[in-house]
């Protein structure tokens, strides 16, 4: 055996990544790596940042994190059916807003704006729809524009209305328990993304409109 050759077997026996590769390909690493990403970061940022694993800490996490879920369930969906989707930032700002306005400024029921927050949403999905599904407009360019038209509303509304807001008297047990609740040791928010979570993965893999929307993605 000449010499490249030995380096060779060595190589091939010191960095298998004909192993790696093999592991790769199997189904499990598709949930097995973003889990170990996870897994790595929370181990970082433990490492890093003092106090990172108290309970409050924690907790204040996990509703931040329930948050964003909310968001992030509803944007995997656009991505299962193989689009894009840049204004969900943009849009659930003003649905926030919504929400805000018709409780502290117009002082309505707790209900009623949240009713106002959904709706928000519903149009501005129903305009995006229409664009990418119906007039077949590319769902980068599109959502962009809606992103940025969203934004700078959002940026206008703010500056006119944060006064009013920090002066409303307008309270919820409703609100707080949403906000600031907690069941079990988890915030509301974190179980609501949970339920909606379940919901959404039932009515992909176990209905027919669900199985249009992964195959469409799949093609």
């Amino acid at each position: 055996m000449t010499f490249r050759e030995r380096l060779q077997a060595w190589r091939y026996n010191l960095v298998p990544d004909h192993l790696v590769g093999e592991i790769l390909t199997k189904r499990w690493t598709d949930n097995a790596i973003p889990f170990l990403a996870l897994v790595a970061t929370l181990g970082v940022f433990g490492s890093i940042i003092p106090g990172f694993f108290k309970l409050s800490s924690l907790q204040e996490s996990t509703r931040q994190l329930g948050e964003f879920s909310l968001v992030v369930i509803g944007m995997t969906v656009v991505m299962l059916g193989g689009g894009i989707d840049l204004s969900v930032g943009s849009i659930f700002a003003l649905s926030c807003f919504s929400a805000v306005y018709v409780f502290f400024i117009l002082e309505q029921s707790i209900w009623l704006a949240l009713a106002a927050a959904l709706a928000t949403g519903l149009v501005f999905g129903a305009i995006n729809g229409y664009l990418v599904g119906y007039l077949r407009l590319r769902a980068f360019l599109t959502t962009l524009v809606t992103f940025i038209f969203g934004r700078a509303l959002f940026d206008i509304l703010v500056s006119t209305y944060a006064a009013d807001v920090q002066l409303s008297q307008a309270s919820s047990d409703v609100l707080d328990f949403i906000g600031d609740g907690t069941f079990w040791g988890l915030s509301v928010s974190v179980w609501l993304a949970v339920i909606l979570a379940i919901v959404t993965h039932i009515a992909l893999t176990r209905s027919r409109p669900g199985w249009h929307v992964l195959a469409v993605g799949g093609s």
